[in-house]
């Protein structure tokens, strides 16, 4: 029986073997940021812990095979993180990987990628943003409309579900974009039989200290009025000394369309970098505009740790009653026409 048994081990051992060595890449990763903020609104102010105000805190893994030919697979999971109260982002407090959830083709043609997945209109908002769009200094101009992705309701989203994406290879003398195809999955017989569909499409080019991307989509809702259009440009040239950066972002959905001018600008300033935005957020027909300033700094300790400090002010015109809130902190209220403040200091790991 020894005799018999041992090859057959041995088989099964060297099956896995091979297994392991055409898994070239397998990584687990992570952010974890929590601070303490104060946020201010009208008459009434809050003070607790905050998360994700430099990066958004996140849990995930990811890897990729070699498949021969040029050719790989990968998948990606990835979790978004309340560090404040240890709960997950789903509904509930539980962790899902509601981040992203993707398994890829890649090759010389490029990526095809289907899952849940960053949308391709939020990506220039992120990128363009000194404060990729976390904490109290970041920009809103994914939010105009809205929470994110909510069909008929919300703003564009920031992930979308049941996706289908290409993206283009990276051998493009620095073109680069991608297009991309969200099922809302209503039955053909239903009246809107095209609600919670997203259609997205980004293109942009990088090349030494000049980067430039524009993107359009559409996220439908139960009627022709709720459909929600969203497009953004943007731009920055790093000069070494610093990075100015230009984002321009409308939503539109019926007669309601915000549109929103971001300047912004990071530079390199002893052991860590400066941060600066300003922000002109436009309601076409309407007296409902406001401004936002932020400023902030983030000195690393190391190449992985940060500790950082932001302070941004929110100034609402007419019928308009924006707030600056942070993930894992409600913002109190604030009036038509009043401000909001708010002022953060946190730390930063990545892993």
């Amino acid at each position: 029986m020894k005799a018999l048994f041992m090859p057959v081990l041995g088989a099964a051992l060297a099956g896995l073997a091979g297994t392991a060595v055409a898994q070239s890449k397998v990584e687990l990763f992570g952010v974890v940021d929590v601070g303490v903020a104060h946020l201010g609104g009208s008459g009434a102010s809050k003070t607790g812990l905050s998360t994700g105000g430099a990066n958004i805190s996140r849990l995930g893994f990811r890897g990729t095979e070699d498949l021969g030919g040029g050719l790989k697979a990968g998948f990606w999971l990835e979790a978004g993180l309340d560090v404040d109260s240890g709960a997950g982002k789903a509904a509930g407090g539980s962790l899902s990987f509601n981040r992203r959830s993707t398994v890829s083709l890649m090759g010389n043609w490029g990526e095809v990628r289907l899952g849940r997945d960053d949308s391709a209109t939020f990506l220039n908002t992120l990128i363009f943003d000194p404060f990729l769009t976390n904490g109290v200094g970041g920009t809103g101009a994914f939010t105009m409309l809205g929470i994110p992705g909510v069909p008929s309701t919300g703003g564009a989203p920031i992930q979308i579900s049941n996706a289908l994406s290409y993206f283009l290879p990276q051998n493009l003398g620095g073109f680069y974009g991608q297009a991309q195809v969200a099922f809302g999955e209503q039955p053909s017989n239903a009246p809107n039989k095209r609600e919670g569909d997203y259609r997205g499409l980004r293109l942009g080019y990088r090349q030494g200290a000049f980067n430039g991307a524009l993107a359009t989509g559409r996220l439908y809702g139960n009627t022709s009025d709720t459909n929600l259009t969203a497009s953004n440009v943007g731009l920055s040239y790093d000069f070494g000394v610093a990075k100015p950066m230009l984002l321009w972002a409308t939503e539109r959905r019926g007669g309601t369309k915000v549109t929103a001018v971001q300047l912004g600008v990071t530079a390199p300033v002893g052991n860590g970098e400066a941060r600066a935005s300003f922000g002109h957020y436009n309601t076409s027909n309407s007296n409902a505009d406001w401004n936002k300033i932020s400023v902030g700094y983030g000195y690393n300790l190391s190449k992985r740790t940060q500790v950082y400090g932001t302070y941004a002010f929110l100034k609402n015109k007419g019928s308009a009653a924006k707030s600056i809130g942070v993930q894992g902190l409600s913002a109190p209220g604030t009036t038509p026409g009043g401000n909001s403040n708010g002022l953060e200091f946190g730390i930063r790991h990545f892993f």
